[in-house]
C-alpha cells in the first residue's frame, strides 16, 4: 500500500478514530458517539410525533443481511464513518463494527478500556483506513448531496415495504429494515453538515488545488491533511486554541452558532440550539421514511430536515484565516493550527503546504462555488429538495 496513504491515514485516524478509541490526540467525536446519541434521540423523537410507542418503534433490532449482528438506528448512523455506503454496510460479514460500536457505548457512559484504542480500531475495521482517506462526502455541500440521495433511496424502499405490508409481510419488513439503514447512512451525513468544521471547509477542492499546485511526492495525501487541519480549527481561538463558536444560520432563519466535533454536549443547556438543530433534523428524515413505510405517502419538495441545516454566516474563510486579521506573526499564524498535532507539525512539508494553501483560499472557493452550481444546473433533483436559501449560501460560499 503507497506510504502517502499510510501517512493520511495516521493522520486521521489519530484523529477521527478517537470517536470510538479515544487515540490521545484531537478528536473529530462528531463521528462517534455523538452521532450515536442523535440518532438515537432523533429516531425515537420521531416514532413519538407519530404516535408509535417505544416497544413498536422499528429503530432498535435492524439487522444486516447475515443476521448475524442486529444494530440500533443510531449505530448504524455512527458507523457510516466506517464503509463507503449502506450496501457494503448491510452486506458487511465482518465482525469488527460490534468492536467499534461497543467502544462507542463506553465512551458515552465515560469508559475507557484500553481495548478502545485507534490500533484496536484499525485491527477491528481494516478497510476503515480507506473510508476515512476518501471521506469527501461528510463535508459541506458534499454531504448534502449525498442525504439527498440516500434519504430518496430510503424513501424509495420504503414506500415498496408499504405496497408489500398486506401480501408479503416478511418482505416488506425487509425492505423496512433496508429503508432504515439507508436512511441512517444519510442521517449520519445530515449530521456531519452541523459541526463547525463539516460546513464550508472545502475539501474537495483544497485535495484538487494540493495535486495540481505542489510540488513533490503525495500530493493528494498531502492536500487531505490540510483539509484536517482547516476542519479542526474552523470554530477554534486561534490565539488560544480554545473552541469557540462559527456562526451559521438555517432556511427557516434560524440563526446560532454552533461547534466542531466533540463539542456538541459542552453547553448543558437542554434547549442549546448546537444539539437541538440536529436531533430535530434526524426525527424529520425518520418521520418521512416511516410515513412513506406506514402510510404509503412520498414526500413532496423539500425534505423536511434540510430546512435546518446549517450554512456560514461567518466572515469569509480567506479573510478569516490570515496573520492579519488574527493579529499575529505569519509563523505564529501556520503554527496555531498544530497544537494538538505536534508530530505533524515538527514535518517542516506540511507546514509549509498549509501557508501556500491559505494564501490559494480566494480561487479555491471559487472553485468551490463553481462546482456548487454546477451541481445545481445539472442534478434537478437537488433544487427540488434542498432549500433556495441552503442553495443559494454555497452558490456564494465564501
Amino acid at each position: 500500500m503507497k506510504i502517502g496513504f499510510w501517512m493520511t491515514a495516521f493522520a486521521f485516524t489519530s484523529s477521527v478514530a478517537t470517536n470510538v478509541a479515544h487515540a490521545q490526540t484531537l478528536e473529530i467525536k462528531w463521528a462517534g458517539s455523538e452521532h450515536l446519541s442523535l440518532g438515537e434521540s432523533g429516531a425515537f423523537a420521531a416514532c413519538r410525533e407519530l404516535g408509535i410507542s417505544k416497544a413498536d418503534c422499528p429503530v432498535t433490532e435492524i439487522p444486516r443481511a447475515d443476521k448475524k449482528i442486529f444494530f440500533r438506528y443510531g449505530e448504524i448512523l455512527m458507523s457510516a464513518d466506517f464503509y463507503n455506503n449502506p450496501g457494503e454496510m448491510y452486506a458487511d460479514k465482518r465482525k469488527g463494527i460490534k468492536h467499534v460500536i461497543k467502544c462507542t457505548h463506553d465512551e458515552i457512559h465515560g469508559d475507557k478500556p484500553k481495548t478502545c484504542n485507534g490500533v484496536a480500531t484499525l485491527f477491528s475495521m481494516p478497510k476503515y483506513l480507506g473510508v476515512v482517506t476518501k471521506n469527501y462526502n461528510h463535508f459541506g455541500w458534499y454531504n448534502m448531496k449525498d442525504y439527498v440521495r440516500y434519504h430518496q433511496e430510503a424513501i424509495d424502499k420504503a414506500l415498496q415495504s408499504y405496497e408489500l405490508k398486506d401480501s408479503n409481510p416478511a418482505k416488506s419488513m425487509l425492505l423496512l429494515q433496508q429503508a432504515l439503514i439507508a436512511n441512517a447512512f444519510a442521517d449520519h451525513y445530515l449530521t456531519d453538515a452541523f459541526a463547525s468544521g463539516h460546513v464550508r471547509v472545502p475539501r474537495v477542492q483544497v485535495v484538487e488545488w494540493a495535486k495540481a499546485n505542489l510540488e513533490g511526492f503525495l500530493k493528494k495525501n498531502r492536500g487531505d491533511l490540510i483539509t484536517m487541519l482547516l476542519h479542526d480549527n474552523e470554530s477554534k481561538n486561534l490565539r488560544t486554541g480554545v473552541e469557540e463558536a462559527f456562526p451559521v444560520a438555517n432556511s427557516y432563519g434560524d440563526q446560532w452558532e454552533t461547534r466542531g466535533d466533540g463539542h456538541l454536549q459542552i453547553d448543558e443547556n437542554p434547549l442549546d440550539p448546537v444539539r437541538l438543530h440536529p436531533e430535530h433534523a434526524v426525527r424529520e428524515s425518520v418521520k418521512e421514511v416511516l410515513v412513506a413505510a406506514f402510510y404509503g405517502q412520498e414526500p413532496k419538495g423539500v425534505f423536511s430536515a434540510t430546512w435546518m441545516v446549517p450554512f456560514s454566516k461567518d466572515i469569509p474563510f480567506y479573510e478569516k484565516f490570515s496573520a492579519d486579521y488574527q493579529h499575529m506573526s505569519k509563523m505564529d499564524f501556520v503554527n496555531s493550527f498544530f497544537r494538538e498535532q505536534p508530530l505533524i507539525k515538527a514535518t517542516h512539508v506540511v507546514r509549509y503546504d498549509l501557508g501556500r494553501a491559505l494564501n490559494a483560499m480566494p480561487s479555491i472557493f471559487a472553485e468551490f462555488r463553481k462546482a456548487v452550481r454546477k451541481d445545481i444546473q445539472t442534478t434537478p433533483e437537488l433544487s427540488r429538495r434542498l432549500p433556495a436559501r441552503y442553495l443559494e449560501a454555497f452558490s456564494n460560499v465564501q
